[in-house]
């Protein structure tokens, strides 16, 4: 399996380590400073240290966070572990694009002789069961189960038409197989699949899913590169972008 990360034009986390760069330089500076001024200019001295402390303890704090991995990132990372062993390089896995008219909630688009799988990632950590459209947690009570507060299959059904509507505006082929799939890519989210109507992923069944998915041919490897360079180029076009879905963590 391919995995492909589209450019991110004006990136946040780009954007931020600019200035914190030049406050660690700052401080560099202030701190060299501090050797050449004589002791009888204390209150240099106290300006050159304070401008020292900030620019090197801020800034450098800013750049390690700038430069550690998003949550989103490391989600994607794993999602690649979960899949690739089961696809081989006939298929794409687009982590993360940014197509106008679509939530953030689309982790990634997954395109292959078969499919295209419009997947939502979640991380959530407990005990839970999917009958149809319905999900359930468990509460290890006297509550025993109870309803999600949020929804992944209406989430992901929202994500996957809203992927269909942008292909539609796109000069893609026609008809394309798109559909959502819902991914828990992470050991701790346990998942009861009790008949869903939705293609739920999860460290468990993702064998099973990649062999099923993958079965029939409807794609073809042209085919492929177009949507896989559609949702490059419209990734990495600057563009203004539809608001993720407020969504509430799934709480016992």
């Amino acid at each position: 399996m391919r995995l492909i990360r589209p450019a991110q034009p004006g990136h946040p986390r780009r954007r931020a380590l600019l200035p914190a760069l030049t406050m660690v330089f700052v401080g560099a500076v202030a701190s060299a400073m501090l050797a050449f001024v004589p002791s009888s200019s204390p209150s240099t001295i106290a300006l050159l240290g304070i401008a020292a402390a900030l620019g090197l303890g801020i800034g450098g704090a800013y750049v390690l966070r700038a430069l550690q991995r998003s949550p989103q990132r490391r989600l994607a990372d794993e999602l690649e572990r979960l899949l690739a062993p089961s696809l081989d390089d006939s298929w794409a896995l687009v982590v993360q694009p940014r197509l106008p008219g679509v939530s953030r909630d689309l982790g990634a688009v997954l395109v292959g002789p078969a499919a295209v799988r419009a997947m939502l990632v979640r991380d959530w950590d407990g005990h839970y069961r999917v009958r149809g459209r319905g999900w359930e947690y468990d509460t290890h009570g006297r509550r025993g189960w109870i309803a999600c507060r949020t929804n992944p299959s209406f989430e992901g059904q929202r994500v996957a038409d809203a992927l269909a509507r942008w292909a539609a505006s796109e000069d893609l082929p026609p008809n394309l197989p798109i559909a959502p799939a819902i991914v828990f890519p992470r050991a701790h989210s346990k998942i009861v699949l009790e008949e869903p109507d939705d293609e739920i992923v999860t460290p468990d069944n993702a064998p099973w899913w990649a062999q099923r998915v993958g079965r029939l041919q409807r794609l073809s490897p042209a085919d492929v590169a177009r949507v896989v360079d559609a949702l490059m180029n419209a990734s990495e076009r600057p563009q203004p972008t539809a608001r993720p879905a407020t969504t509430v963590e799934a709480r016992r």
